[in-house]
């Protein structure tokens, strides 16, 4: 891959816990999947997610990135966490620091329900 080449990513991940999930096995919204659900209120026995991202890659080393991901509960503790739609959705800037390993570092921000960041990131979600 060239350096200014774009890239579209996606990806689907299912977690799924079955009988007696205990708290410490529960699956989090959160993370590389649905960005930013940062409290780790949203917890389940499983989880459903699928999460994009569109980078931008220009010449100079320099990039954008756009992300959006859904994701669903069920099995949670509050009953009205379950089933119910995560949204995530955010956008960034990316810097290849090291071209020989394609080494990027980068700055994000994302909303999710009720949450925000703004994050320093090297290395790319996925």
């Amino acid at each position: 891959m060239v350096a200014n080449d774009d890239v579209l990513a996606v990806r689907a991940h299912l977690n799924a816990g079955l009988g007696d999930v205990d708290f410490e096995q529960q699956v989090v919204i959160g993370n590389k999947d649905i960005r930013d659900y940062s409290l780790g209120e949203f917890r389940g026995d499983g989880k459903i997610a699928v999460h994009t991202e569109y980078h931008k890659n220009c010449d100079s080393g320099l990039g954008l990135v756009g992300f959006f991901g859904l994701a669903t509960l069920y099995g949670a503790d509050n009953y009205d966490y379950n089933w119910k739609l995560y949204p995530g959705i955010g956008t960034g800037f990316r810097y290849t620091a090291i071209k020989k390993n394609k080494l990027k570092v980068g700055l994000d921000t994302a909303v999710g329900d009720g949450d925000w960041g703004i994050h320093f990131r090297i290395g790319e979600a996925f």
